[in-house]
Parts: structure tokens; sequence; C-alpha cells
């Protein structure tokens, strides 16, 4: 319904910091698909940038 979307508009807007409310939101995103072609993007670049080995969510 927008809420969450609403309220980061609206501590952006007043200058007001909304971390908690903001990692909510972005939870969310990810929960529903929205960031897997951003979350593949991020984990090529760590890879072939960094070497850094990721560790699965389960282990």
């Amino acid at each position: 319904s927008g809420e969450g979307r609403w309220t980061l508009e609206a501590a952006i807007d007043e200058a007001v910091p909304a971390n908690v409310l903001a990692a909510a939101l972005f939870g969310r995103f990810t929960s529903r698909g929205e960031a897997d072609f951003q979350n593949r993007l991020l984990s090529a670049m760590r890879s072939e940038f960094g070497g850094h080995v990721e560790k699965s969510a389960g282990a």
C-alpha cells in the first residue's frame, strides 16, 4: 500500500534519518524478488574485483 515508501520520502524531505525504516523497506523489496538482478550484479562485481568469497544465506 506504500506506507513505507511514503514515510521514507517524508523523512528525506524533512532531513530526518530513518535507517531502520529504509532497511526494512529494502528487505521487503529483496523478499519480493525485486532486487534479484542487482544482487547478482553485486555478487559478480565482488567476485571479479575483490575476489571475495560469499557465504550462502543458509551458512
